[in-house]
């Protein structure tokens, strides 16, 4: 079983808002000094969730990676490890509804696959060597498949490693009259419901214009379908995501630009019958209701007045802005778009080097710019009609203190509501709560003061948190906390602790 120090608290839920209410079921607390770190949560709706985490070094040659898997009650009742190369490290990792598969590689292309059951923990392992100069990128899977963008001497492949045998195949990426050095392969989506893969290819086509392919794959990774979806329209497509309606109709969404080929402009939506682009749909940021609410209001005068001198001179004003987009949100009478606007930040490093040719010593400095993560800013939630029509927007503020090095989206969505969207995300200690109604008008916008630590009279000094969308009504806050608490008899002063909050949301 676990070795952690372990807390088990039980919070009587409070009704915090009239309208909704967050309720704190129960709580774990691990002590962070038990040989074990970088413990992260990995929730497999009402099964429960895998919290994974990693051991220090055990000799010269390995390393130990800790499951445990615990029930929808935050029970713990399995525990198992898997010893490693030291070499090795964790690559991608994503989660289907029965299993964690986790890609392990070193620097020379050595890897180990481990696919983990969300039911009783059963571990199956493959390993294995990438072919030379195959880099990987993006894990999905899809059945016994684990799909990776990857680049083979210059020529896109989706490349599949099956994680019950370990065998490998690259998938070639080629289209009709399309040199495979200039395709380009941005991403690709598994549509679990219809066993299919989505790939999105960009291919220059003029000074200023892309063309962006879609190339529909099977569950095996056999091609049934390719298109180019921007043939007809003069737009570049940035991100996009897709949706099966059923009866050979999908659904497309995600951002765009006229003039740039990697900063968005706006959004765009349309309708796809065989390659029959249709009811095509492009909204731009600076025609949004409350894009920019976001910035102090005399940023957002200073903005619209630089609107307005554009237009009153014929001109288009354009916003350009990086969104992480989610999949498609599909109600009855239309279609939810939920991006997350971000943008890169860089720090200044100084290094001073100290040299001597001749017996003359020599010292300079030199500064440098380093990538510090991405900085959220806010998000945009739109809805289109069934005819492909912007029924209407909202934006609102989500300023996230912590940056990632990697894209990632930050809100978790209820989807069990039909009427609502039930919208919330952890900000630094606080969780905040989004409620937007069918007809998009906010009828709950509330930060709430902080997540709930142990005892009354913890103080929370320092606070990393998630919070994912779990079950139901149901949402899991996890994270880093460093707690002091002078108070209480019995309770450690301070503490560095990991924590799980079961929160219910309704």
């Amino acid at each position: 079983m676990f070795m952690k120090t372990l807390v088990l608290i039980f919070v009587l839920g409070i009704s915090l808002s009239a309208i909704s209410q967050i309720s704190y079921d129960k709580r774990l607390e691990f002590n962070l000094n038990d040989g074990y770190d970088k413990e992260k949560i990995y929730e497999f709706g009402e099964k429960g969730f895998v919290m994974t985490s990693v051991g220090d070094v055990r000799s010269f040659s390995d390393r130990y990676y800790r499951y445990e898997l615990f029930d929808k009650n935050l029970e713990s009742f399995k525990s198992d490890s898997v010893l490693l190369d030291k070499k090795l490290r964790a690559d991608e990792t994503v989660s289907t509804k029965d299993y964690l598969h986790t890609f392990y590689k070193d620097a020379k292309g050595n890897f180990s696959l481990v696919s983990i059951s969300a039911d009783d923990l059963a571990i199956v392992k493959v390993d294995g060597k990438l072919p030379k100069k195959v880099y990987v990128s993006d894990m999905a899977v899809l059945g016994d498949y684990a799909y990776f963008k990857s680049d083979i001497k210059r020529t896109p492949y989706l490349f599949s490693i099956n994680w019950k045998t370990g065998k490998q195949t690259p998938i070639p990426l080629s289209l009709n009259k399309v040199r495979s050095k200039d395709i380009q392969l941005v991403g690709f989506q598994l549509l679990e419901d219809s066993d299919e893969i989505m790939l999105y290819a960009r291919v220059k086509a003029g000074k200023k214009k892309y063309d962006m392919y879609v190339v529909r794959l099977d569950g095996n990774g056999k091609k049934t379908d390719v298109y180019n979806l921007t043939a007809d329209i003069d737009e570049n497509i940035i991100d996009v995501s897709s949706y099966n309606a059923g009866g050979g109709e999908y659904i497309f969404t995600g951002t765009y630009s006229a003039n740039n080929a990697f900063f968005s402009e706006g959004i765009f939506f349309c309708k796809a019958n065989g390659s029959t682009i249709e009811d095509i749909e492009f909204c731009p940021y600076a025609g949004l209701k409350n894009f920019l609410s976001y910035l102090p209001e005399k940023q957002q005068k200073r903005i619209e007045k630089r609107k307005k001198r554009k237009e009153s001179n014929g001109n288009e004003f354009v916003l350009n802005y990086s969104i992480a987009v989610h999949d498609i949100i599909v109600r009855e009478d239309g279609y939810l778009m939920l991006g997350e606007a971000y943008y890169p930040t860089y720090r200044t490093e100084t290094e001073t080097v100290t040299t001597t040719v001749n017996g003359v010593t020599t010292t300079t400095t030199h500064t440098k710019s380093v990538f510090d993560g991405y900085q959220y800013t806010h998000a945009v939630l739109v809805k289109f009609g069934l005819d492909g029509k912007k029924q209407w927007d909202q934006s609102f503020e989500m300023w996230a203190l912590y940056k990632p090095y990697h894209v990632k989206r930050f809100i978790s969505v209820s989807v069990d509501d039909d009427k609502l969207i039930k919208m919330v995300f952890a900000n630094s200690s606080n969780i905040v709560s989004k409620i937007v109604d069918n007809d998009g008008y906010v009828i709950q916008n509330k930060v709430y003061d902080e997540i709930k630590t142990s005892y009354s009279d913890d103080v929370t000094k320092r606070s990393f948190s998630n919070i994912d969308y779990w079950y139901g009504n149901y949402f899991i806050a996890y994270g880093s906390q460093r707690i002091k608490n002078i108070e209480e008899e019995n309770v450690k002063r301070k503490r560095n602790v990991f924590f799980v909050s079961k929160i219910k949301f309704e």
